[in-house]
């Protein structure tokens, strides 16, 4: 009776704890009044590895055989397109460093260069005008990466 009731007790106490997810979460802030109404395809979440980037590298990156631009969802997946002020996020990803972190607009059916245009970015917290890095590593979920969004006063263009 003793041995079946500290057994009961024990229900996973030697079992080893979950994965930890790698990779960073935050929130993007959405200016409100902001919002395109003809020119939101897909909207992304990306991170990449290299940084300043030209249309050589981003295609390369996306779609070469070694990745170093990643896409939240994914490339066939849009974050929502409904007009909300801010939305939370958790970008899963390998151990890393991203420097370039920010949120992608596709702003008509092609694929061409032209038709993407980063609305917002992670800041530098010592210089706003940067990009911020982001080192994930393998043993917890980045926190904070916040991303301010603009839609109609984006920043410059990285290519």
């Amino acid at each position: 009776m003793i041995l079946c009731l500290l057994l009961a007790a024990c229900d996973g106490g030697l079992a080893p704890p979950p994965p930890v997810e790698l990779g960073f979460s935050g929130t993007v802030y959405f200016t409100p009044g902001s919002w395109p109404t003809d020119s939101l395809f897909n909207l992304w979440i990306f991170a990449s590895q290299i940084y300043p980037l030209d249309s050589a590298k981003v295609y390369s990156g996306l779609l070469g055989s070694q990745t170093t631009i990643f896409l939240f969802p994914s490339i066939s997946q849009s974050l929502p397109l409904s007009e909300v002020d801010s939305m939370s996020y958790s970008f899963p990803l390998q151990s890393g460093t991203y420097r370039y972190v920010g949120v992608i607009q596709h702003v008509s059916p092609d694929f061409s260069i032209r038709a993407f245009r980063v609305v917002g970015f992670y800041k530098n917290p010592t210089n706003l005008s940067q990009p911020g890095t982001v080192e994930v590593n393998e043993s917890a979920q980045v926190k904070g990466i916040n991303i301010d969004v603009d839609f109609r006063n984006p920043p410059q263009q990285p290519f």
